[in-house]
């Protein structure tokens, strides 16, 4: 009996300091949350810690998982990006494009090839079309640099509309990457950046210059598989009847590599491609930002009954400050996600994505434990950036 009551006992202290520890440990988070929300989900859902979790902030680039789970339940999970391909009576050839993110060197090489196994082997001129996103003249929260993630977004576009430049130290310029061939736009952009250095730079001061480097790289690439291309001066124009529809090029890649790329990388240049593919898959053509944002709400309201005063959707990135939303808004998301778990980056059991302005440091994803996924959101709209304590604080306690 005496050993019974001191296993009881044992039991009892070791339950009475488990307890005792997770306390601490959630004081101590509360200690660093000064102008923020947390909400901790365990494997069932249940909430074991809500902070603020009804008070609107901004969640910076933690808004890509909604997009990302918004795009596959919208789009489905066998969407593929396209683009199509016409010629004419001329031997013209017309390039219309659907908003494909992923509209690379790699996928040219592969329609190269597919166009000339279907007969294509001289083409007159080469005509563009991106007509199907109405033009943008801004996405909120972009700013006009050379940065790469202040891209363009347009309906065609190739390499996400940048260009990858080597210079070496004599000054002599190369492509940036092997499979993409130096045209003439990218060599006087080359021009500009410092001997022995690589830059990838966008094309955001001009849209001409963005569609003119889809024609270069696109003509570059053709002749590379010995397809003629007679005339190097490119026409802007909307495709019309008189074309005929020749070939539909499919990405290789399917929307969750898509997602898993857009993700890991927080390419905001791709969450607004699929912002505006969304739009025109759903509302007709010429998609807009407004009516991306239209289909984004209905859905938060409609499918997962969530009401507006919970949340504000100004763009899909995060990069605009507008954007705003609770704590248990984004939990809803999460654990909608858990399955797309592995889209996201992982480290020591942890998976994450985080969202940064000037005074933004959040995190959103699921800790790893032995009994499932705990799925979190951690958003601090403070000076003070403790999101790498506080998530270390959260695996303890989620382990102990």
């Amino acid at each position: 009996m005496r050993k019974i009551i001191s296993l009881a006992f044992i039991g009892f202290c070791c339950i009475s300091i488990y307890a005792d520890n997770k306390e601490n440990i959630k004081q101590e988070i509360r200690k660093l949350i000064h102008n923020g929300s947390l909400v901790l989900n365990d494997e069932r859902s249940n909430t074991l810690i809500s902070i603020n979790s009804e008070t609107l902030f901004v969640p910076a680039s933690i808004i890509k998982i909604i997009t990302s789970y918004i795009a596959i339940d919208i789009l489905g999970i066998n969407y593929k990006f396209r683009t199509e391909f016409y010629k004419d009576k001329d031997q013209n050839l017309a390039i219309k494009g659907w908003g494909d993110p992923f509209f690379i060197s790699e996928e040219i090489d592969s329609i190269a090839n597919r166009l000339k196994n279907l007969g294509i082997k001289y083409i007159n001129k080469i005509y563009l079309d991106n007509s199907v996103f109405a033009p943008l003249v801004s996405i909120p929260g972009v700013s006009k640099t050379l940065n790469p993630y202040d891209a363009l977004n347009s309906a065609l576009v190739v390499n996400f509309n940048t260009i990858n430049i080597k210079k070496d130290k004599q000054g002599k310029i190369y492509p940036g990457e092997a499979e993409t061939p130096l045209t003439p736009l990218s060599i006087s952009k080359g021009c500009a950046i410092q001997p022995g250095s690589t830059q990838r730079i966008n094309l955001s001061y001009s849209k001409d210059e963005c569609l003119q480097y889809v024609g270069e790289l696109v003509t570059a690439i053709f002749k590379k598989h010995g397809i003629v291309i007679k005339n190097n001066t490119y026409i802007f124009a909307p495709v019309t009847k008189k074309w005929n529809l020749i070939h539909v090029h499919k990405n290789s890649k399917s929307i969750t590599t898509v997602l898993e790329g857009l993700l890991k990388y927080s390419n905001n240049f791709i969450a607004n491609q699929i912002l505006l593919t969304i739009s025109a898959e759903r509302k007709g053509t010429p998609a807009t930002i407004e009516n991306g944002r239209e289909i984004f709400t209905h859905y938060m309201n409609t499918k997962l009954n969530i009401p507006s005063t919970k949340f504000a959707i100004s763009e899909a990135s995060g990069i605009s400050r507008s954007n705003k939303i609770t704590g248990n808004t984004m939990m809803i998301i999460m654990e909608k996600f858990r399955k797309y778990a592995d889209l996201l980056s992982c480290s020591n059991d942890i998976y994450s994505k985080s969202g940064t302005l000037t005074g933004v440091y959040n995190y959103a994803g699921y800790i790893k434990t032995p009994s499932g996924l705990y799925p979190y959101v951690l958003m601090l709209n403070q000076e003070q950036n403790y999101r790498d304590k506080i998530l270390s604080l959260l695996a303890d306690y989620c382990r102990l």
